[in-house]
């Protein structure tokens, strides 16, 4: 077995990947990115702190510590490209060569300058197979036609600005876009579409990743929070796609969702008026 490292960013994703490796009997490192709030927590024995923008001091690192696996997870700030960050030379190459500034190019030259260590940039998906969702309904509360015609508009956008690289989330109301995320991130995102629902409670949010999506790369992922953000902007319904949304904590995330009467939606390929059909249920891990 090879060595195992995360690179990681804010949030739950990376601890749930790190305990998840271990059970699988995997002695990971983390190498955390201080830009993006990382907490150790009980890992901090497994920790190397490194900053986003020393991307030469990165690869060293990997190299040392003889890392053949890189999982990348949990969120880093898109806002971090616009700072007064002190970009190494090895970071000023990769941006020089991406097409543009956006997630997707940027993330295949990194990955592509690992690579070239000998070391695999393995999928997201891997470690954290318990927190994808198939299709179904998920929530207490069957679909009004509107609100199905709405999920299934809204998931539509979602796909094409994913495809842009722009981001994976939009909001919509009667069959209209409210708000479209971009550099802001999904709470901005939310917090926009709030300020034109008026207290509707009717705005869906769907969140979409591309057709074709880079599994080893910032997989759309929803938990807890969303779901806040969601209940202080009068939107009730979230749309996400099947088993290619990362649901961080689903059975936390199903119950609030239940208690705060938010219709979560899973949509595969079928139609979607199949999701009344039957409220599924997720299994506890």
């Amino acid at each position: 077995m090879g060595k195992l490292a995360i690179l990681a960013g804010g949030g739950e994703l990376p601890h749930i990947g790190m305990k998840e490796a271990i059970l699988a009997g995997e002695d990971p490192l983390f190498f955390s990115l201080i830009e993006s709030d990382f907490y150790p927590g009980e890992f901090a024995n497994r920790t190397l702190p490194v900053h986003v923008s020393q991307v030469g001091k990165i690869l060293k690192l990997l190299k040392e510590k003889k890392i053949t696996e890189l999982l990348m997870l949990g969120k880093v700030k898109k806002e971090l490209l616009f700072q007064d960050l002190k970009f190494d030379l090895k970071a000023l190459s990769i941006l020089a060569k991406t097409i543009n500034r956006n997630d997707y190019p940027i993330f295949l030259a990194v990955a592509e300058e690992i690579e070239k260590l000998g070391i695999k940039v393995i999928s997201q998906k891997k470690y954290l197979t318990s927190l994808l969702l198939p299709e179904g309904r998920y929530t207490n509360s069957k679909l009004s036609k509107q609100l199905i015609d709405d999920v299934q508009f809204g998931l539509s956008y979602a796909k094409k600005i994913a495809e842009l690289d722009i981001g994976q989330l939009v909001v919509v109301h009667d069959k209209s876009v409210i708000a479209v995320e971009a550099v802001e991130g999904t709470d901005e995102t939310i917090q926009r579409a709030g300020r034109y629902l008026k207290k509707s409670k009717s705005g869906v949010v769907c969140k979409a990743g591309k057709r074709i999506q880079d599994e080893r790369f910032d997989l759309p992922t929803i938990g807890v929070h969303t779901l806040k953000t969601m209940v202080e902007n009068d939107c009730r319904t979230l749309c996400i796609e099947e088993n290619q949304t990362i649901v961080v904590n689903p059975t936390e995330v199903i119950a609030f969702a239940n208690k705060a009467n938010i219709n979560i939606i899973v949509l595969g390929n079928s139609d979607p008026v199949n999701v009344n059909a039957k409220q599924k249920k997720v299994k506890h891990h």
